[in-house]
């Protein structure tokens, strides 16, 4: 006759529940691979799972998420902000641009000082990405954007201005009449020593007048 002890069954007991949840805890392991710095949040080695570790089945509703983005860091699974906490969970887990790729990209902007994308109460330095801009070639500093802004600007007004300038030159009227010479002017003024004097007339006529009136008085 077989006897059971109590030491018996409570090894048995650890042994179904081990059996049990090493499907969920091996899966909790295989995602965490799927995500950016997922196995580097603190104390917490499952973040999918509200218990942090993966021994249970459950999951959070940033797991919840992340099933519903296929087990796959997507874009829109990256800009979320899963807690609420006005962080995205990409700039929690150091991938504020979303370029992290477990294939394709495996690398994160930084490692220390990620947070839980599921606990509203635990955030990261926002210094940690403060000085960059998303797109392009990757990050890049923000003044150096600026700068760039600012000359394509300065550029672009002197552009204008000199077109400006140009455009009022030519349309300015040219006067192309030339000044009346003084040749000009002193033929087109009439002359005053040509007209004839009627000064003898005059007198001619008044004696020959004088001389009938005489004339016929005789």
């Amino acid at each position: 006759m077989k006897v059971t002890t109590p030491c018996t069954l409570g090894f048995l007991s650890t042994l179904a529940g081990t059996t049990l949840f090493a499907p969920a805890i091996e899966a909790s392991l295989e995602f965490v691979a799927m995500l950016p710095n997922g196995g580097n949040v603190p104390d917490t080695p499952a973040i999918g799972h509200p218990d942090g570790t993966g021994d249970s089945a459950a999951t959070n509703a940033f797991g919840d998420a992340f099933a519903e983005a296929g087990h796959k860091w997507t874009m829109e699974l990256c800009m979320a902000d899963t807690d609420g906490d006005g962080q995205t969970n990409g700039q929690e887990l150091g991938d504020p641009c979303c370029e992290w790729d477990m294939d394709a990209n495996p690398v994160v902007q930084w490692t220390d000082g990620v947070s839980h994308p599921d606990d509203a109460t635990k955030t990261s330095d926002e210094s940690l990405w403060a000085n960059m801009v998303c797109g392009g070639s990757g990050a890049a500093s923000v003044s150096e954007t600026i700068e760039a802004a600012e000359g394509s600007s300065s550029s672009a007004g002197n552009s204008t201005a000199s077109s400006s300038a140009s455009s009022k030159k030519s349309s300015t009227p040219t006067s192309t009449a030339a000044a009346p010479s003084s040749s000009s002017q002193s033929s087109s003024t009439p002359s005053t020593s040509s007209a004839p004097a009627p000064v003898n007339s005059i007198v001619i006529t008044a004696a020959g007048i004088v001389a009938v009136a005489v004339f016929n008085f005789v």
